[in-house]
């Protein structure tokens, strides 16, 4: 009965399946273990995963404020601009996290390469 009552003062009550979609995406996408012996594509799969992960949040978050902002009597949420202020942290967040990753990979890359940019797949020729 509550959750009737809820839904006639909230007519836009689809942020509860906002948040189902979140949760199921984000157990469909389980990231992969990274071995004691790392290839470079663990750390650029990571990467990935985490980029992926803080977009989801970043949208699921900003559908959160945008609807208690469209239900809020005053404009503090608005005037205090959390959607852009969201966006603004989760996209550096995102790219400190992702460019660690890729600065691992590509360190573990030269490891294994001896520095060679063109990967496994190439041989150096003895001098």
């Amino acid at each position: 009965m509550v959750d009737e009552l809820a839904a006639d003062r909230h007519p836009k009550a689809d942020i509860r399946k906002l948040h189902a979609d979140f949760v199921m995406a984000l157990a469909a996408r389980k990231p992969a273990v990274i071995a004691i012996d790392p290839a470079p594509e663990d750390f650029t799969a990571r990467a990935i995963c985490c980029e992926t992960l803080i977009e989801r949040v970043k949208l699921h978050l900003t559908a959160l404020i945008e609807d208690a902002a469209e239900n809020e009597p005053g404009r503090s949420i608005r005037d205090a601009a959390l959607a852009a202020s969201i966006d603004a942290h989760l996209d550096d967040l995102k790219g400190d996290i992702t460019g660690t990753l890729e600065q691992i990979a590509e360190r573990i890359r030269d490891d294994c390469y001896d520095g060679c940019p063109r990967g496994p797949f190439y041989r150096r020729r003895g001098p």
